[in-house]
């Protein structure tokens, strides 16, 4: 008889531990002005919280990923719960940039945990269509968490101050992991347990750098995503320095990019019974792309109000949903549940990596127009649709005709 699959985490526990972790990479965003003057610091360094906390985040998850594949998923969970907890206690105390930053980069190293484990323990509880389902309230809960924690975070600062935006990121970590604690079960067996040997680690990294489909599912991810770093990194100077829009109004044009990515996934969940994921992914794509090119025409043309910049990013966003649920569950349905961890580990890396990369190429460039965002976005979406036209047109297509 075959060994009946784990039950997996719940539709609500899943969505609260990732919406935790991602709601601590915005959350403070207002409050960096406050950072800066308390600290006597420059409001560049104020800016380094953001990319300290995408920098570790992406690193610590090549290791939480395989310390989950040896000592199971739950210990992980809770022991970076207790991590990002903590650190998100000493954040408001702390005497100077440094120790803060010190501090963040021990926040995101706690709260990466709660997204790379509960991938990996998609993978053990569910495959192909189920999956990807499972994926698309995974993929809501990354777009709500730093698209709603800004709007959150400026009234925390206005009313508490900016150590208020830590101390509820605090609570929120404690709540989830109680919660963890009461509802989670282990979905990796001891009997599928690999110990994370240094040679072992890098030769399964490099096993899993070689698996095309891997590669070309989470490199769609991170191109496609990134999208929306790119747009929040840019819009506070274009939207309130260049084209006068007030503090106060900045949140409705965060808020909109969780409404068109949940419509999205609302959209995918209803075509993955009628259609291919691969179909899916290329018709997200199409969007995505639409979009990138409409945000650098508007760049070139130097538009002056927010909503051509809205629309041409509402596009990409929308495609954004359609992929993004679908790349994740066909890029660890390419590997074996023993090295899940691993995988959604790398993965991560290259998702996060990624849009680190471009939110550091837009904070460098001289922002007079909304030409920057026009180019970072117009790009990625460039290489999310290159990357999917190689991998689904060439590599699989080749691949059947060969198998037939």
């Amino acid at each position: 008889m075959a060994e009946a699959r784990p039950r997996p985490p719940s539709i609500p526990l899943l969505f609260a531990m990732l919406y935790a972790g991602q709601m601590a990479s915005t959350i403070n965003l207002p409050g960096l002005p406050d950072i800066a003057r308390d600290f006597d610091t420059t409001a560049s360094s104020a800016q380094l919280l953001v990319a300290v906390f995408l920098g570790a985040f992406a690193f610590a998850q090549l290791v939480m990923g395989p310390l989950s594949d040896r000592f199971g998923r739950r210990p992980v969970i809770l022991g970076g719960l207790g991590l990002f907890t903590l650190a998100s206690i000493l954040a408001p105390v702390a005497p100077d940039i440094g120790t803060l930053l010190a501090a963040r980069v021990a926040q995101a190293c706690g709260a990466c945990a709660t997204i790379v484990v509960g991938r990996a323990m998609i993978r053990d509880t569910a495959e192909g269509v189920a999956a990807a389902q499972a994926m698309s309230w995974f993929a809501i809960a990354l777009a709500v968490g730093p698209a709603t924690a800004p709007v959150f975070g400026s009234f925390l600062t206005a009313w508490f101050g900016w150590e208020s935006t830590f101390l509820a990121t605090a609570l929120a970590s404690a709540g989830v992991l109680l919660f963890v604690l009461l509802d989670l079960d282990e979905t990796l067996p001891p009997a599928m347990r690999e110990p994370p040997r240094a040679s072992q680690l890098l030769a399964s990294y490099a096993r899993l750098s070689r698996n095309p489909e891997f590669v070309g599912y989470s490199l769609i991810v991170a191109f496609a995503s990134a999208a929306a770093q790119a747009y929040l990194t840019a819009i506070p100077i274009v939207f309130i320095v260049l084209m006068g829009v007030s503090a106060g109004s900045l949140g409705f044009y965060i808020m909109v990019m969780p409404m068109i990515f949940i419509a999205a996934n609302f959209v995918s969940r209803r075509l993955i019974v009628r259609m291919p994921m691969d179909r899916i992914i290329l018709i997200g794509i199409a969007f995505s792309a639409s979009g990138g090119v409409l945000q650098l025409l508007f760049g070139l043309w130097g538009v002056t109000t927010p909503y051509p910049v809205l629309l041409a990013f509402a596009v990409s966003n929308f495609g954004t949903g359609l992929v993004f649920a679908n790349c994740y569950a066909q890029a660890l349905s390419a590997v074996p549940p023993p090295i899940a961890g691993q995988a959604s580990a790398l993965g991560g890396f290259m998702h996060m990596g990624w849009s680190g990369i471009l939110a550091l190429s837009i904070a460098s460039m001289n922002q007079t127009s909304s030409l920057p965002l026009g180019i970072a976005q117009g790009t990625t979406t460039a290489l999310a649709a290159l990357t999917a036209i190689i991998l689904i047109l060439v590599i699989k297509r080749a691949r059947r005709e060969r198998g037939g």
